[in-house]
């Protein structure tokens, strides 16, 4: 079974209307947190439309050439919370059979907020998860349940390719 997902994950709280302006689609986990399913073709799109370029500092995993490492993150998550300097994480995972490889790195505002970090249980515990019964940060949060994105991504790849990304 795999395990493939690519997501910001927003500490506190964040308006709903100018989410959904964003077309982002939070789903909400414990600890006040909320994630936000993205793809590349997500994240392309609105790097064309709102004309931010460039990328956020922080290591990228050589072998998830996707990961959502735009400035434009920064962005969205700056607008949809109201905050100069909101506290999220973006994350992927690249699971099949048990093999693969996950990756994390958590940003307050535009910057790296823990350079050591670059897994997603110790993103999740810099945003303030508390493991439960043996669990670790992930499965303390229920992330091994969404194991792929959500369809009203797949839009995102017809979006790209009219605009030209």
């Amino acid at each position: 079974m795999s395990h493939a997902i690519s997501a910001l994950i927003l500490k506190g709280n964040f308006d709903l209307k100018i989410a959904k302006s964003y077309d982002l689609i939070g789903i909400g986990l414990d600890f006040e947190l909320t994630m936000f399913p993205i793809t590349h073709y997500y994240t392309a799109c609105w790097r064309k439309k709102l004309d931010i370029s460039g990328i956020l500092p922080g290591e990228n995993p050589f072998n998830l050439l996707i990961f959502p490492c735009e400035l434009v993150v920064a962005h969205l998550m700056m607008k949809i919370s109201d905050r100069l300097e909101p506290i999220y994480a973006a994350i992927e995972t690249d699971y099949f059979g048990g093999i693969g490889n996950q990756w994390a790195l958590v940003y307050q505002g535009t910057q790296l907020a823990d350079t050591n970090i670059n897994q997603i249980s110790p993103a999740l515990k810099f945003l303030g998860v508390k493991c439960q019964d043996g669990m670790d940060e992930f499965d303390t949060v229920g992330l091994a349940k969404y194991r792929s994105m959500p369809e009203y991504l797949d839009k995102y790849v017809d979006i790209a390719e009219q605009l030209g990304v």
